[in-house]
């Protein structure tokens, strides 16, 4: 099956040409932008003068030129000529002419003396002698407008050819990191593969009767019992498990989850998406560097870290896996970005909202392998860390409430579930050859929930990271996820003192 799958994203409508179009889009290089020409015309017209000065400086001696550092004044035309000053920087001088060699020749009022060239600002032509009056080799200073007209001209040339410059930059460093993703990716899923299996085997060990009851029976007296049974015998796998759930808890929060981030954040860095951060004009993008760095490399990639640490704690008491969900790329992005990262702010961003079709129940759905999730996603698949809670067997379920599995809006799975206590559906859906987990969504309840933390995106068309505007959200440190945990909370401490 997955072999299968993986030629219906591999076929022959997937070309090299369509992968890198798909490829560039993830990271935002496909945005049309005028910019790049702008600062090429800006360029051409502030090399006019550059030109005329390069033209007129071998064609127009004498010639009032202006030194550009502290220059010895030497009586020939080599760096061994004996100094007779040192003339300091912006001194303008009287230039007659270059000799072969590439040196200034001055005239004194008693000798003949020469200067390197190569520290010499071309000013203008000295056609009348009288005009311009410039100062001995003493080092006096005369008017300079015409020397800080030229200066001006020089900055705005050197300014904006710098831009041109970081611009390019800006396009190779994006270049790199797609590419890096795409090879990061393949090189991510063999580094992964024992992380992966252990996540499977904490899986596993957890419900090592999960493979005896995947159709239920109809036994629902027989049923209920094994129920009971079942949630005793997990007390203890719960005690022995624990090491293993502190592995996988600390390389998918600590390592997978902050890498994945900080490349998120990077990205923004270098070509933000949020048009008040510069996401819509390049010259204010460069000004709000800056502010990008300190906003997303300290700040957001503090709060990921922290967050991280207390979810690998919480990960080792309260169970949690690595579970898959098959989406589109935009909704994608909508589910995990952070509020108020982009432009965009609307409700839905940062939330998760149940869709249609609910074969077993309304709610949230995840699969423990990737194939699964390639075959619900458009385009995406978002990588989470789900605290499934207590779970339903629907193995195990009354034969009623099983029925109601594998047909359109299950409802009454959803009803009976939370009813009897259960967050979560784990259904083996027969057609598919594959297990779903529905984490029970009644009225979108589950919208904020600390229960579903997305540790990255992946884009399966292009096969390499999907690029998070802004970043994820920081499922910890907002409102309602904190209200949750304080009500789960609250609702098993009552539970037990009652």
């Amino acid at each position: 099956m997955i072999q299968a799958k993986k030629r219906d994203f591999l076929g022959e409508n997937r070309d090299f040409s369509y992968l890198c179009r798909r490829l560039l889009k993830t990271f935002g290089l496909l945005k049309e932008s005028s910019t790049i020409r702008i600062l090429l015309v800006w360029v051409m017209l502030l090399c006019i003068p550059s030109l005329t000065f390069a033209l007129g400086r071998n064609a127009k001696y004498p010639a009032v030129c202006v030194t550009t550092t502290n220059l010895n004044v030497r009586l020939s035309d080599h760096a061994n000529g004996t100094i007779v000053n040192t003339l300091p920087k912006g001194t303008p001088i009287k230039v007659k002419g270059l000799t072969a060699n590439g040196w200034a020749q001055l005239e004194d009022k008693y000798m003949t003396v020469y200067c390197s060239a190569d520290y010499l600002e071309y000013v203008k032509p000295l056609d009348d002698p009288a005009q311009s009056k410039p100062s001995s080799l003493s080092g006096s200073t005369s008017n300079r407008s015409g020397i800080l007209y030229w200066d001006i001209w020089v900055w705005l040339l050197y300014t904006f050819i710098a831009l041109i410059v970081l611009f390019i930059i800006q396009k190779l460093l994006l270049y790199f990191f797609a590419i890096l993703s795409v090879l990061f990716y393949r090189l991510y899923l063999i580094i992964s593969f024992p992380f992966y299996v252990l996540n499977a085997l904490q899986r596993y060990l957890a419900k090592p009767w999960r493979p005896f009851y995947k159709k239920n029976k109809g036994d629902d007296l027989d049923n209920e019992k094994k129920r009971q049974m079942f949630e005793l015998i997990k007390i203890p796998l719960y005690f022995l498990l624990t090491p293993l759930r502190l592995l996988n808890a600390a390389y998918y929060n600590l390592i997978v989850h902050c890498c994945f981030e900080l490349f998120n954040y990077t990205i923004e860095v270098i070509l933000p998406a949020n048009k008040w951060e510069g996401g819509s004009n390049f010259v204010f993008g460069i000004i709000m560097i800056p502010w990008r760095i300190v906003k997303y490399l300290v700040w957001h990639g503090s709060l990921t870290l922290i967050e991280s640490c207390v979810w690998t704690v919480i990960d080792t008491f309260v169970p949690a896996l690595t579970l898959y969900h098959g989406t589109d790329g935009d909704a994608a992005e909508c589910i995990t970005q952070g509020p108020g990262r982009t432009c965009s702010r609307t409700w839905y961003t940062g939330v998760w909202n149940v869709g249609g079709g609910n074969f077993a129940g309304n709610g949230i759905y995840f699969a423990p392998v990737r194939s699964t999730a390639y075959h619900y996603g458009s385009g995406s698949v978002i990588v989470c860390r789900v605290s499934l809670g207590r779970t339903l067997d629907l193995g195990l379920a009354p034969k009623y409430v099983y029925d109601q599995c594998g047909h359109a809006d299950a409802i009454g799975a959803t009803e009976w579930g939370l009813e009897n206590g259960y967050v979560t559906g784990e259904w083996w859906r027969e057609d598919c050859d594959w297990w779903e987990y529905c984490m029970y969504d009644w009225q979108n309840r589950y919208n904020h929930s600390w229960r579903i933390r997305p540790l990255y995106v992946l884009d399966t068309e292009a096969e390499c990271f999907q690029r998070i505007p802004g970043g994820m959200a920081h499922w910890l440190f907002r409102w309602m996820a904190v209200k949750d945990m304080y009500d789960h909370i609250t609702r098993q401490c009552s539970q037990h003192i009652y």
